[in-house]
């Protein structure tokens, strides 16, 4: 199913965090929470929060007395996160296209990587725009085209994807489906946002080994699975293969790569 193809649950909530988290979710975590605004701030919901890189790092950033509320569809992903967040810290299961908070009542709204998901993106801009108080922020991002970064493309566009030719294969890159800066810019625009700003962030994403990175995308992810119940044969050449393209390619031990992704910022007019 289309809808469950980056569905997490369960051990698939542990593998996402231990195989993708370091690589993937820790450095951009970093860079989303650099940029808070520096202002005085009391309040910040995080939606999308999933294992919690990205909300660590907000509360050991954020002094304690702002109040921190991450929120996410999956209970298992947020399981996850508060065996690794320190602090005080609201969890709560929560629909980002409908948020269960009052109007104006957060400083600073976050999400990283979770606008893609869900099939309304212009009313998760809008309940952004809605629990924010008068001049508030909300920060997001979302992934470049796969075949724009190097590592994407390997995994997706030269190994997956084959696998499925003659089929509908969107389902498999939702994730990197909001890559038009022009989208995004409307999505802002449409919902009202002030001051909104669209920018391409590279950074370098570290694993410990070529094969963390196949088991983060294929043999431990649902897609990787799939393959496996039509085919178990190709599905264990394909990671073998995936594996060592990797090592050619890049390096391992750790392997070393740039990443690509875009940052979104807007703010709410003070009246």
């Amino acid at each position: 199913m289309a809808t469950d193809t980056f569905k997490f649950t369960g051990a698939c909530s542990a593998n996402y965090d231990n195989f993708l988290g370091p690589f993937l979710f820790e450095p951009y975590g970093k860079e989303m929470a650099s940029r808070i605004p520096k202002t005085t701030i009391h309040s910040v919901l995080e939606m999308a929060c999933g294992t919690g890189r990205v909300t660590r790092h907000l509360r050991e950033q954020l002094p304690p007395s702002v109040k921190l509320t991450a929120s996410d569809l999956s209970p298992d992903m947020m399981e996850v996160a508060k065996t690794k967040v320190k602090g005080d810290v609201e969890f709560l299961v929560a629909d980002m296209q409908n948020l269960p908070f009052k109007d104006n009542g957060f400083d600073v709204v976050v999400c990283q990587f979770g606008i893609m998901f869900p099939p309304d993106k212009q009313k998760i801009f809008d309940q952004a725009y809605r629990v924010l108080k008068p001049g508030g922020t909300f920060l997001f991002s979302t992934w470049e085209k796969t075949d724009r970064v190097e590592i994407f493309k390997l995994i997706y566009n030269e190994h997956i994807l084959p696998f499925f030719k003659g089929e509908e294969t969107s389902r498999f890159l939702i994730p990197f489906s909001l890559h038009d800066t022009h989208q995004l810019q409307l999505l802002l625009n449409n919902s009202h946002f002030n001051n909104a700003k669209i920018e391409r962030v590279v950074l370098k994403g570290i694993s410990q080994s070529a094969a963390d990175i196949v088991k983060g995308h294929f043999t431990t992810h649902a897609i990787g699975l799939e393959i496996a119940e039509r085919n178990r044969q190709v599905f264990e050449s394909m990671a073998q293969q995936m594996e060592k393209t990797i090592i050619d390619r890049f390096s391992n031990n750790p392997v070393v790569c740039e990443l690509a992704a875009y940052y979104g910022s807007g703010t709410k007019p003070m009246s």
